[in-house]
């Protein structure tokens, strides 16, 4: 009898350690089999590592062996190193009002960059695959007039005339770093989307702090896509599955900023840039005042939805998860109508329209906001400019 219970369960034992254990109708075995594999396309071997004072490791990865190469999509599509002439052209037009602009620039990005055809990519964890995947199915489509699923948003959205899609967008923001903890995430945002009964493709960037997909509780840059079509979601945050092509050697997308602002005492602003390149019809991503271009999503990845041409609508503002009944705060934690030295905000509101960078349409400018947090509409300032923010607290009464 013990020779049968000890032969059944040397059974057992092979047959777990082969299969795993099995939850919500999934291997564990197996699972963590698909994150070995998705870590083995991210994790690639380095030209050079680099240490940030934050504990990030960054890999230099040669820019064609980046994860974003792995999706179906883009086989066979080559690394750009450059956006085209005509898309340089466009941005160098939107600079020259640069005047315009505030002072104080955030610091972004590595001390010592990587080396030349290699692009700056943070090693990865199970774990942070693990909480990029749940990231990612609790906001896969965000609708800036109904978050729902714990989200809560307060900025402005506009679309476009008729027979006109809006081929960017652009804003320099305000950098805070609110508390959140647990399943909380506070972040500031700006998202192109187009959307039909079946379809939707959005591309969102800006800073978050979101401890449950970057594992601790700093302001960091992130950017999001997305494409759904046919009950089927297709996306990503960041590096941490394919999609985006980094091309810049010194500014990883998910990096720590090294300043943010402080309330009623000093305020550090990063523009940020989403333009579509008329040539290629790839999204690029630019930043600083300079417009440097930080990488692209290549055309390829919106295919479904029709994105590829242009979006529908745009969205500014801020968006916070609340993983409970108590939401974090949004921004700086407060809002002050009129006060932009104690409030979060976007100054330089644009939209790209007819390959020109110009304010939002005042009159299709829609207000948005929910429980605990506020946006105000444009003042009396030259260039669109508005607040939002808010101190966040429980479902039916605010933290004073």
């Amino acid at each position: 009898m013990r020779k049968i219970i000890r032969l059944v369960a040397i059974v057992l034992t092979a047959y777990i350690a082969s299969n795993g254990c099995v939850v919500n109708g999934r291997s564990i075995h197996s699972e963590d089999v698909e994150l070995e594999k998705e870590l083995a396309a991210i994790n690639k071997p380095s030209i050079k590592t680099i240490e940030t004072e934050y504990g990030d490791i960054y890999d230099c990865v040669d820019i064609n062996k980046q994860p974003a190469f792995y999706h179906p999509l883009l086989k066979d599509h080559k690394a750009k190193t450059r956006a085209s002439l005509a898309l340089e052209k466009i941005l160098r037009a939107s600079r020259k009002d640069a005047s315009l602009l505030e002072t104080n620039p955030t610091k972004i990005g590595l001390e010592e960059g990587c080396p030349a055809g290699s692009v700056p990519l943070r090693r990865a964890t199970k774990e942070d695959l693990r909480r990029a995947k749940s990231s990612f199915k609790r906001l896969s489509s965000f609708e800036p007039s109904n978050p729902g699923q714990g989200y809560d948003f307060a900025g402005i959205v506009t679309t476009p005339p008729a027979n006109v899609l809006f081929k960017g967008i652009a804003a320099r923001m305000s950098v805070y770093q609110p508390p959140v903890s647990g399943q909380q995430s506070s972040t500031a945002l700006i998202q192109l989307q187009t959307q039909t009964e079946t379809k939707v493709g959005s591309i969102q960037v800006g800073w978050t702090i979101d401890p449950e997909l970057y594992g601790d509780s700093r302001a960091r840059l992130f950017t999001k896509w997305s494409e759904e079509h046919d009950g089927t979601v297709d996306g990503c945050y960041n590096t941490l599955c394919s999609g985006f092509v980094v091309t810049n050697p010194n500014i990883p997308i998910d990096t720590a900023f090294n300043d943010v602002s402080i309330s009623q005492r000093s305020q550090v602003f990063q523009w940020m840039m989403v333009t579509l390149d008329p040539l290629s019809q790839d999204w690029w991503l630019s930043m600083q005042d300079d417009n440097i271009r930080i990488g692209y999503w290549p055309r390829e990845l919106f295919s479904f939805s029709g994105f590829s041409v242009g979006g529908y609508n745009a969205t500014w503002g801020g968006l916070v998860h609340t993983g409970t009944d108590v939401s974090p705060a949004m921004g700086s934690g407060i809002f002050e109508d009129g006060n932009y030295n104690s409030t979060c905000n976007m100054v330089k509101v644009q939209v790209n329209i007819g390959n020109t960078f110009v304010s939002p349409y005042d009159n299709p400018v829609q207000v948005l906001q929910s429980r605990c947090f506020k946006a105000s509409k444009q003042n009396t300032h030259p260039d669109y400019r508005f607040q939002f923010g808010g101190p966040g607290g429980l479902p039916n009464a605010c933290v004073a």
